[in-house]
């Protein structure tokens, strides 16, 4: 014979929606344990982006540019190496500022002359294939 409870009597110090609350499955357990072993990954809070971006950014073209600057050194002239400032490597095009109109057609006529493809054949890096010179701007 089964005994029935009822829900509105109770024992004293027993709430009545005790008996009410439904107890968890054993699926439900089963499924709670396994969120404790799911692997997710934490937020990263910190500024390690940043690292990567440096690399990016600063640190491989700074590194590609102090190797073509010790050959554009001994190439180039000193008077006209003092005027000139390398810019940037990208995509094969090595950038080069100058600060007068002077200075860039000196440095033109001898890249055409000859010093553009000694540099490239000297250079043992990045892919480098030609020197663009431009003005700098007035500041």
């Amino acid at each position: 014979m089964a005994t029935y409870s009822n829900p509105f009597k109770r024992r004293p110090g027993q709430c009545v929606y005790d008996e009410m609350v439904p107890q968890p499955s054993d699926h439900q357990l089963h499924l709670d344990a396994l969120r404790g072993y799911r692997v997710r990954p934490q937020r990263d809070d910190s500024l390690g982006f940043i690292v990567d971006q440096f690399q990016r950014e600063v640190a491989r073209p700074f590194k590609q540019l102090k190797a073509i600057s010790g050959i554009w050194g001994e190439l180039v002239p000193p008077e006209l190496a003092q005027e000139a400032r390398l810019e940037s490597l990208q995509r094969g095009t090595l950038t080069v500022s100058v600060p007068s109109s002077a200075v860039l057609y000196e440095l033109d006529r001898r890249l055409r002359d000859g010093l553009e493809r000694e540099l490239i054949v000297r250079h043992k890096g990045a892919a480098f294939r030609r020197v663009k010179l431009r003005l700098q701007a007035n500041s």
